[in-house]
């Protein structure tokens, strides 16, 4: 496998989240990164994972919710649905579905989709921080999104990353998949 390095200088970063209600686009600062290898990126980006179900389930708690799981059907759920909306950005997939019919129709089931694009990203702990932490507050500002992650039917999620190489820049597509 061929390593890139990428050299990495101010950047400025594009958020744009999806429901099936809204459409939201958000600003982000800029800041400062390092050099890294795109190899070394795939194995450490599940760390926006984390820190957005750490953020959800904060959120739950503070609603007096029960933290949600996660659950690898989600996780591979939301890994398509990511990839899918890296692609096409919609809740409609390909085959003309709607996303959540991965789940079973006898659950619960949601989903929500952001993603951020960042004319250079080196995929540091504290440049992921800071494209979770972009997400995150803008999932908490919209009340479609808002309302997924404090639905007391749901117990589990599956969340999933999946990062592109855009004329952009670095684009990082998450899929939140939620259910019982």
């Amino acid at each position: 496998m061929k390593r890139m390095k990428h050299l990495i200088g101010t950047t400025l970063a594009v958020i744009v989240i999806l429901s099936s209600m809204n459409i939201m686009q958000v600003q982000a600062a800029t800041h400062l990164a390092s050099t890294v290898s795109t190899a070394d990126a795939t194995a450490s980006i599940q760390q926006v994972n984390s820190i957005l179900l750490d953020d959800i389930n904060a959120l739950r708690t503070q609603n007096n919710l029960p933290a949600l799981t996660q659950d690898l059907t989600l996780n591979s759920y939301a890994a398509i649905r990511a990839q899918e909306a890296a692609t096409t950005w919609s809740h409609t997939r390909p085959d003309g579905t709607q996303g959540c019919n991965l789940i079973s129709a006898d659950k619960y089931r949601g989903e929500n989709l952001s993603y951020v694009t960042y004319s250079e990203f080196g995929f540091t702990e504290a440049e992921q921080a800071e494209a979770a932490s972009i997400m995150y507050d803008a999932l908490a500002a919209s009340p479609g999104h808002y309302a997924n992650m404090v639905n007391a039917a749901y117990t589990q999620i599956g969340i999933y990353t999946y990062t592109t190489q855009t004329e952009s820049g670095v684009k990082l597509t998450v899929a939140y998949m939620f259910s019982n």
